[in-house]
């Protein structure tokens, strides 16, 4: 059995019993690379469903209820987020039973029957119902499997390649933010949810028909670039690869640190939610228009379908923690400065710096627990692992409330985002550099 010499001069035993036809396939970013990229792409896009389009029922349906309060209503939107998130550790150990394509078809499935729940409803409890169940089947679908499957296809260029795959969820909020509006005033706001449903079912449920593929395993093909890549990455003779099982990554202590540095990371950037609320406010007593509020919106989630193959592409180039610290510290300074801007256009400036950090938020944790703890356990790993940051945005929004009832803006939440990205860069930091010495032989991350 063959093997291949990687990037730094490494013995690959991983690429023996490739033929050199699969191994030349391999090299480039064509065919079944191809499609299972573009088709975790297009998963992504349905991710737009509950973080863009959900956001435009809320005035519609509540002045069709008066009774409802705009809290009691919006804890529909804590259930989903938390039930998604509770469903990614289920998704990890189902994904070798079904495979990536049965997970999104099911997911895709579940989503689209609470979107239909959603449109159906006539009471709180009905909005709660719908909003688990939506947040279940993202959980199982769209939010897990296109991480898993990009980090189980891709080797070269993984960085850029998860960035590009997961700008689809900026793509989607671009053409859901337009088309709502039209959609909501046109049919209603429950034609409008039955629209969502097909528009997560096509968006998960298709391209797990005809692009998204499991693993190159299931074909006996490397994944792109695998054969070029050293030993701390590949799969050895044998077939076993490098990293940590879920048992062993759960009993060491830096998994725990890397919990609650994800936690601290979506509290953080759970601010974003509150930028049409701060500068609704008159902060520093200015009236901003609310077509500079949209402005400012639709900057920010421009910036993110740039940023996050930006960021991707500094990963590779740069190696992981670095390109995290710089991209984070200099997020964190921006969000710093802008609690003393008055004028728009420098504010305007600092919100696609602040992007930088957004951005980090979904390209950067899935390659920090591939770093940590290898490729062996991954899909299972991650399934716990992540469900950490969206967890912190559910609980870190209405903290972030908190803030201007207690004293009296923002301001006193805003500078203190420098710090605390420091404190997260540190947990993140360690728990790779301390757990990679257990099993890498390639310390460098």
């Amino acid at each position: 059995m063959s093997t291949a010499i990687g990037a730094d001069g490494a013995s690959n035993p991983g690429a023996g019993g490739f033929s050199g036809e699969d191994i030349a396939a391999s090299e480039k970013l064509s065919g079944i690379y191809l499609r299972v990229a573009v088709g975790a792409l297009l998963v992504n896009i349905a991710m737009a469903v509950s973080f863009t389009a959900m956001s435009f029922f809320t005035p519609v349906i509540l002045s069709q209820f008066p009774e409802f309060t705009s809290s009691s209503f919006l804890v529909y939107y804590t259930l989903l987020g938390v039930s998604s998130a509770l469903a990614m550790p289920v998704a990890g150990q189902l994904v070798d039973k079904l495979k990536a394509q049965g997970l999104l078809i099911i997911g895709g499935i579940i989503a689209a029957v609470g979107l239909i729940i959603f449109g159906l409803s006539t009471s709180l409890w009905m909005f709660y119902l719908a909003g688990i169940v939506i947040g279940v089947g993202v959980g199982l679908s769209a939010q897990y499997v296109p991480i898993v499957v990009v980090n189980r296809w891709f080797f070269r260029n993984k960085g850029t390649i998860m960035g590009v795959v997961l700008a689809g969820s900026g793509v989607g909020g671009m053409i859901l933010g337009i088309g709502m509006p039209y959609l909501l005033d046109s049919v209603g706001w429950r034609a409008a949810s039955f629209f969502l449903a097909a528009f997560m079912a096509a968006f998960t449920i298709l391209p797990a028909i005809f692009l998204v593929r499991n693993s190159p395993l299931d074909y006996q093909i490397p994944g792109y670039g695998e054969t070029a890549v050293n030993a701390d990455e590949a799969a050895d003779v044998s077939g076993v690869e490098p990293g940590l099982t879920q048992k062993e990554a759960f009993s060491v202590p830096w998994f725990y640190v890397l919990i609650a540095s994800y936690f601290l990371f979506g509290m953080t950037y759970a601010m974003t939610q509150h930028f049409v609320a701060y500068l609704s406010g008159t902060p520093w007593g200015i009236f901003v228009s609310s077509s500079k509020i949209s402005a400012v919106v639709i900057t920010a989630t421009l910036s993110l379908i740039v940023f996050k193959p930006l960021i991707g592409w500094l990963i590779d180039k740069m190696g992981l923690l670095p390109a995290m610290w710089l991209t984070l510290g200099v997020a964190g300074v921006a969000v710093f400065i802008s609690t003393w801007v008055t004028y728009f256009i420098p504010y305007l400036v600092l919100i696609v710096i602040m992007s930088l950090g957004t951005s980090n938020g979904t390209v950067s944790p899935p390659l920090v627990a591939q770093a940590t703890f290898g490729q062996r356990d991954f899909s299972k790993i991650w399934g716990v692992l992540g469900m950490a940051y969206p967890i912190g945005l559910a609980v870190g929004t209405p903290l972030w409330g908190a803030f201007p009832d207690k004293f009296g803006s923002y301001g006193a939440g805003f500078v203190l985002v420098p710090f605390v990205t420091v404190i997260f860069m540190i947990g993140f930091t360690l728990s790779v550099k301390k757990t990679r010495k257990l099993w890498a032989k390639n310390q460098k991350k």
